[in-house]
This record gives C-alpha cells, sequence and structure tokens, in this order.
C-alpha cells in the first residue's frame, strides 16, 4: 500500500509531490546530542562559582576557628611597678622597681568543656547546613535546567509546525490558482501559517529568556549555546520507603539537632559560669627591712565572690533556648515529611498522567495525523480536517512535553524534601 501511495507521489506535480513527503515522513524523534551539557555537568559548574557555597564555606571555616577557641586558656598577666618608696626608705633617691607579679586565670569550672560542645554542635550544625545549601542550589539548577529543556523543545516544535504550515500555504496557493481551492480555504492556510509564525517567534523570545538565566546561574559566557539533553519521561520511581527510612539523615534535620545539642550545652555553660574562674597570683616585691634593701616572694588566689550576679537570668536564657530549638526540629521533622509525603505523590501522579497522555492523546493524535494527510492525499478529506489534525497534533505534542519537564522538576522537589544531593561533593565526602 505504502509503495503504491508514493509511486502515485511521483507522478504528481513537484509542488504537490514535496509537499508530500514532508507530510508523509516521520516526525523525528529527538536523540541525544554528542556532547550535551547534563543536570548533573550543570550542578557541578553552578556549585564551583556559586556565592552561596562560598558563604557556607565561609561559616564552616568560622565554625572551626570558634571550635580552635574555645578550648584555650585565658592569657595569663605579667605585671611591674617601679617607684621611688625604696629611695625614700634608705635615703638613696631614685627610682627602682619595686614588684613583680604573675597572674594566670585557672578555668576549673569545666567552662572550657563546655564551650568546646557548644561550638563543636555549632560546627557540625555548620557542615550539615552547607550539605543542605548545595541540595537547595541544586534544585535551583534543576528549574532552570529543566526549563531551558522545554523551550528548546518548544522552539524546536513550533520550528516544524512553521516549516509545515509554509509548504501548505504554498501547495494551497498552486491548488487555488489551479482551481482546486477556494480563496476561503487560501486565505485560511495564510492564517494558519501567520499563527505559527507568531508561536515561533514565542518560543524564541521563552528560549532566549531561559537561556539567559541558565547562563548567569552556571557562569556562562553570552555566547555560550548549551545544548541539553532532550526531554524524557520520567523513572523509574525510586521506592518511598526508602525515602522515608532516610529522612533522618536529611542535612536539614541533622543541622536541626546539632542546633538543639548546642543550646543543650549551652546550659551546662551558663551553670559553669555561675562561678568565675579563679586567680593564681605569683609575685616578688623588693622592700626595706630592718634598714635595708630585701626581698619578698609569695603567692595568692583571687575569687571573684558571685553575690549579687548568680548567672541566672542566662541559664533561664539558655533553658528558654533549648525549648525554642526543639520545637524548631520538631517542627520542621513534620513538615519535611509532609512535604515528602506530598512531593511523592504528585511525582507518582505527574509520571502516570504522562504515560496515560503518550498512550491515550500524543500516539492517538500521531495517528490521526498521519491518517489525515494520507486521506488529503487520496482527496477523501477536505483540507481543513488536515489543518485540524495538524493543530490537535502540535497542541497534544506540546502539552506533553510540558507533563514531562513537571515530572522532572517535582522530582528536583522530591530530592530537596529528601535530602538528597544528586552530586557528591568532596566537602560531603569529608563530612561523612
Amino acid at each position: 500500500m505504502l509503495n503504491l501511495f508514493l509511486f502515485w507521489c511521483r507522478n504528481s506535480p513537484a509542488p504537490l509531490f514535496g509537499f508530500l513527503l514532508l507530510w508523509i515522513a516521520p516526525i523525528p524523534v529527538l536523540a541525544q546530542p554528542a556532547g550535551s551539557l547534563t543536570l548533573e555537568e550543570s550542578i557541578r559548574l553552578a556549585v564551583e562559582i556559586a556565592p552561596e557555597t562560598q558563604r557556607a564555606e565561609a561559616v564552616v571555616e568560622a565554625r572551626q576557628g570558634a571550635l580552635q577557641q574555645a578550648g584555650a586558656w585565658p592569657n595569663p598577666e605579667i605585671e611591674l611597678r617601679a617607684d621611688d618608696k625604696l629611695g625614700k626608705d634608705d635615703g638613696s633617691g631614685g627610682d627602682d622597681f619595686t614588684q613583680f607579679a604573675f597572674s594566670q586565670p585557672l578555668p576549673l569550672s569545666g567552662r572550657l568543656g563546655h564551650q568546646k560542645a557548644v561550638a563543636r554542635a555549632e560546627l557540625d550544625a555548620a557542615r550539615a547546613e552547607r550539605q543542605y545549601q548545595q541540595v537547595s542550589l541544586e534544585t535551583e539548577v534543576a528549574q532552570r535546567y529543566h526549563s531551558l529543556q522545554l523551550s528548546a523543545e518548544r522552539l524546536r516544535l513550533a520550528e516544524q509546525r512553521l516549516q509545515l504550515a509554509d509548504d501548505l500555504q504554498r501547495v494551497g496557493r498552486r491548488r487555488a490558482q489551479a482551481g482546486e481551492l477556494s480563496d476561503l480555504e487560501r486565505l485560511r492556510l495564510d492564517l494558519i501559517r501567520e499563527a505559527a509564525q507568531q508561536e515561533t517567534d514565542k518560543a524564541e523570545g521563552a528560549y532566549n529568556e531561559a537561556l539567559s538565566r541558565f547562563r548567569a546561574y552556571l557562569g556562562l559566557a553570552v555566547e555560550t549555546m548549551p545544548q541539553l539533553a532532550p526531554l524524557e519521561p520520567f523513572g523509574p520511581m525510586p521506592p518511598l520507603d526508602q525515602l522515608q527510612a532516610s529522612l533522618a539523615e536529611h542535612p536539614a534535620l541533622r543541622a536541626a539537632r546539632n542546633r538543639v545539642e548546642g543550646a543543650r550545652s549551652g546550659v551546662n555553660l551558663a551553670r559553669a559560669e555561675r562561678l568565675p574562674d579563679p586567680s593564681l597570683r605569683l609575685f616578688r616585691e623588693r622592700d626595706v627591712l630592718n634598714g635595708r634593701r630585701q626581698e619578698v616572694t609569695g603567692i595568692g588566689i583571687g575569687i571573684t565572690v558571685p553575690l549579687w550576679d548568680r548567672n541566672s537570668g542566662r541559664i533561664d536564657e539558655t533553658r528558654a533556648q533549648v525549648i525554642e530549638v526543639q520545637s524548631e526540629l520538631q517542627a520542621l521533622d513534620r513538615d519535611l515529611a509532609s512535604r515528602l509525603q506530598q512531593s511523592y505523590l504528585h511525582l507518582n501522579h505527574l509520571v502516570q498522567q504522562g504515560e496515560h497522555y503518550r498512550t491515550r492523546l500524543f500516539q492517538p493524535a500521531l495517528r490521526v495525523f498521519d491518517l489525515t494527510r494520507k486521506a488529503y492525499s487520496s482527496g477523501e478529506v477536505e483540507i481543513l480536517s488536515l489543518i485540524d489534525a495538524n493543530n490537535t497534533y502540535f497542541d497534544v505534542h506540546e502539552r506533553y512535553l510540558e507533563l514531562l519537564q513537571e515530572a522532572w522538576l517535582e522530582a528536583a522537589e522530591l530530592r530537596l524534601a529528601a535530602g538528597r544531593a544528586l552530586v557528591l561533593t568532596e566537602q560531603d565526602t569529608h563530612d561523612e
């Protein structure tokens, strides 16, 4: 049957033959171009230059410095005293050193240990927040990546639609000149062509905007034209029970738990600070005793008496902070579990809807399109039926691409809710 149809086409007028060959040709399947930029590669490029990454790194370094400082002993004090007391006492006159003292605060209350516990918890929280920052950054990159994917597919589809409309318009004009097409139908073909041109201009503008946002996030040059992989159906679905089981290791939850530990250590620190550190003092003095100069050596201990300030306000403050961060942890745990469940259900729905759309709408629309082209070539249907089949196919095709993009966007949201990074960095390996 196909051979007979091609034989008929070869013996048809040249313009009509070329037009029909274009319309019977299968719609090309978009293959991944060689050297296309993957989502993982895009994430690595964005992470390297993102100011959010630099800020998270700076916070971790600051917390490391704070931990190092937390265990340091307080510095000693050295005191030298010079006066004219000796000269007056023995009548020799002049000034001379009369006292040397060395004082060292002694952190015997356990304050340093509690300070280190607070600083260590803050460092662990900063590392967890750095991991969560990367997952959040990955979500932003994925949104721009998939938006650019959809814009590129829409532009490609609009250009294909415009090309077919141009060929259809040229054939219509020739058939109108031959008296085979009315002026009304020819005007309708002109409108179809103009609508296709408007859609192409719109798709080109949307593509350039998406490309600009994508370049800016990855630090690409203005002249860079990245080639992305085409939109494909998402799959397979990750097991929900595994995502829920690993939710306890969500970096945002780990950061919140570390803040709770830090707050509890803060309470212990406030209690330890109720008794100030004693100070050990060693001194050596020179004085006139029995008419001659002599040296005296001594030792003393200084203790601040907590009579008016027993640090009770600070203790109450730190206890309230523990309740605050515990409440934040419970709320975060609740919200993440809800977001994970909701995002998983939504992604599963989009995957099923996309498959249903492909089998019940996209493929039938393509088949109707093919059959209508064949029926039009044999004179069984009018050109308006071909136009309707053309519009239906391209509209269904565009909606199918939108469903694919929505599924990939929801997959990025699911990774964010689960706290799972798509790309493992050196910092993540070091933290583990």
